[in-house]
């Protein structure tokens, strides 16, 4: 099943996992980079919000992220499905307090987004937003009124 318009499927998504390393990120590690995808689509997280994070934000036991405030000014968390915990847990457990990836931004992960785009052929990265009528942000379309906790199971988020 091809992704439409800004939603990237589990399919789709485990491609540009697999893809990542082939960047040859001259800066950081490709683990880490895939990481900061998986955080991102998993989580629901903008990448703006994900580039943020560090290892001492993250409450694996809660099942939380704390991410300060965000582009709404306020105080925010995002949860952890436990689908994705475990594999969160043995990526973090070695990492020092800091940021996860350090001096990365949202700009440099949109110049990597056109590029696995444009090879992946992934429209939702490629197509502009005068084309489809909607932004990229968050660039893992799983955010809006609902939480994902698993897939497959999804609740609505507390108000």
């Amino acid at each position: 099943m091809e992704s439409k318009n800004n939603y990237i499927n589990p399919e789709t998504f485990d491609k540009i996992i697999e893809y990542l390393p082939s960047l040859e990120f001259r800066k950081w590690d490709a683990k880490d980079v895939q990481y900061l995808f998986k955080i991102s689509y998993w989580c629901g997280l903008r990448m703006s919000e994900s580039c943020k994070i560090k290892a001492e934000d993250i409450d694996i036991e809660a099942g939380e992220i704390y991410l300060g405030l965000t582009k709404k000014k306020k105080n925010s968390i995002a949860i952890i499905p436990p689908s994705f915990k475990e594999e969160l847990w043995d990526y973090i457990k070695e990492k020092p307090d800091g940021f996860l990836l350090p001096d990365v931004n949202p700009q440099i992960v949109r110049v990597w987004i056109r590029k696995i785009g444009k090879d992946l052929n992934i429209k939702a990265w490629t197509t502009s937003q005068e084309e489809t009528g909607e932004k990229l942000k968050p660039i893992f379309s799983v955010r809006v009124q609902l939480k994902i906790y698993s897939w497959g199971h999804m609740e609505k988020k507390p108000h």
